[in-house]
């Protein structure tokens, strides 16, 4: 079913980079919970399978000084304070250490699947979030239809699973002959499997939730054909916009003419401020051709390729002011100037000792 905004148009089109970009700062980013929740509970028990020793003995510590010590050995208040304090530290710095992981974790996962996201946006407030009819339609939509019957299915899921470890591996050594430590060290065995198969249960279950949630958001932050013409309008118009268009577009000529400059018979100078390179093939070409021109730090430019080249460059000022102001880059220079540049050129392979070509540009008339 393809999506409607709410002036009631098809959402058809592909998202522009501002589209994008502005729905980022909306906070409206595909993200999986599923994926944090697997994360977490993988991190988590990978942890505790290392810290899960050293807090034991703490704990273990614990217990026999309150059970034995405690109550066996005469301890004033500052002592059993001293004591209390020594056991809580001991505890709560490997606590510190799994809460650092927990959190390091879920801020990773949440910089791989989103990136960094600097906005207070959604946490401003909107109508839409607390009017009845966007609610009921968020609850009982196709998307809140979608959440609940996965919610559903993962639950199942996840109780079959601990109900199948519970019965098999605690009830079903209920009545096994065992100390007191064998029996917390089994039971917490059986914990620390039943969280490892939960996580790679929901690893599956975020890897397709993952690629859901970012199938929903493409399709979300899809845009009508009116929507993709008024951005259109908005960007053209705008005069920076333009104007930095206009500026990359006259550095690309630029750059193409400065590449035309090598291929010149002949620069001709005012000899300062104007140069225009011309280039004349008697085989393939019917006149002359403006290959590059330019005024001031341009013509230094073009004066500077073409000594680079060994470029014959020829002072004529009024020919050279006259070929600038008529003849655009890549033309051929109209029939008033056929005399003029013909005399220049002839000049031009004399000192190159050249053979002129049979066909000189001769004037229309």
């Amino acid at each position: 079913m393809v999506p409607e905004d709410s002036s009631g148009g098809e959402k058809t089109e592909e998202p522009t980079p501002k589209k994008i970009r502005d729905a980022r700062m909306e906070g409206q980013v595909a993200f999986s919970q599923e994926v944090q929740t697997a994360a977490l509970l993988i991190v988590g028990v990978s942890a505790m399978f290392v810290i899960g020793p050293h807090l034991y003995q703490a704990l273990l510590a614990s217990l026999q000084w309150v059970l034995r010590d405690a109550v066996l050995l005469e301890l004033d208040q500052q002592s059993f304070l001293m004591q209390a304090w020594s056991l809580m530290t001991r505890i709560g710095l490997w606590v510190l250490i799994l809460m650092v992981v927990v959190f390091i974790t879920a801020l990773s996962m949440g910089i791989f699947q989103v990136g960094l996201v600097f906005t207070g946006k959604p946490l401003m407030p909107k109508m839409s979030r607390i009017s009845p009819i966007s609610g009921f339609k968020r609850i009982f939509g196709m998307r809140g239809l979608m959440k609940f019957i996965f919610s559903v299915l993962k639950l199942g899921i996840i109780v079959s699973i601990a109900w199948y470890v519970i019965v098999t591996h605690i009830f079903g050594r209920i009545l096994m002959k065992m100390d007191i430590e064998e029996v917390f060290a089994d039971k917490v065995w059986t914990l620390f499997l039943l969280a490892l198969v939960l996580a790679c249960v929901l690893v599956i279950i975020a890897f397709f939730d993952y690629l859901y949630q970012r199938w929903q958001h493409s399709k979300d932050i899809r845009m009508t054909k009116k929507e993709v013409k008024d951005e259109m309008k908005q960007t053209d118009g705008n005069p920076e916009v333009k104007g930095r268009i206009r500026r990359l577009q006259q550095e690309m000529a630029q750059k193409r003419m400065m590449q035309e400059v090598p291929k010149a018979d002949v620069v001709i100078t005012n000899p300062t401020h104007v140069a225009v390179a011309l280039r004349y093939d008697a085989e393939t070409m019917a006149a002359p051709v403006v290959v590059a021109k330019g005024y001031d730090d341009v013509a230094q430019r073009i004066k500077a390729i073409a000594r680079e080249h060994d470029i014959t460059m020829v002072e004529d000022v009024p020919l050279a002011r006259a070929l600038a102001r008529a003849v655009e880059v890549g033309h051929p220079i109209p029939g008033e100037f056929y005399q003029g540049v013909a005399q220049v050129l002839s000049h031009v392979y004399r000192l190159e000792g050249k053979q002129q070509p049979q066909q000189q540009p001769q004037p229309v008339g």
